[in-house]
């Protein structure tokens, strides 16, 4: 009974504090010396998860949002939690040319 009453406090707390659910998942793949896909739209909250799937290392950086991923080895993944609303643009620092964009609703 007592652990009814706990759970019962700790829910009636967490809905007043305004708390919600986790956010949901999205993924891109890095190949083909692209990310896949190339914009992705997802809300604050929501996860990204980069996978590496080229035979060399890359990276998620966007400089606009100080965001860093560190080299990513073939077969790793990376992930990032979307908090600020707005566009993250980001490229892959070894490889310049990968681009990509992150629309957060």
């Amino acid at each position: 009974m007592r652990r009814g009453i706990r759970a019962a406090l700790f829910l009636a707390a967490a809905l007043a504090t305004g708390a919600h659910a986790a956010g949901k998942s999205h993924a891109v793949t890095i190949e083909g010396m692209k990310f896949v896909p190339e914009q992705l739209q997802v809300a604050a909250g929501d996860t990204i998860t980069w996978t590496n799937r080229d035979i060399v290392p890359h990276t998620v950086t966007s400089t606009v949002s100080k965001v860093e991923s560190g080299d990513l080895q073939s077969g790793k993944s990376w992930k990032f939690t979307a908090k600020t609303k707005g566009e993250m643009p980001y490229v892959c620092r070894l490889h310049p040319g990968m681009k990509g964009v992150v629309v957060i609703k």
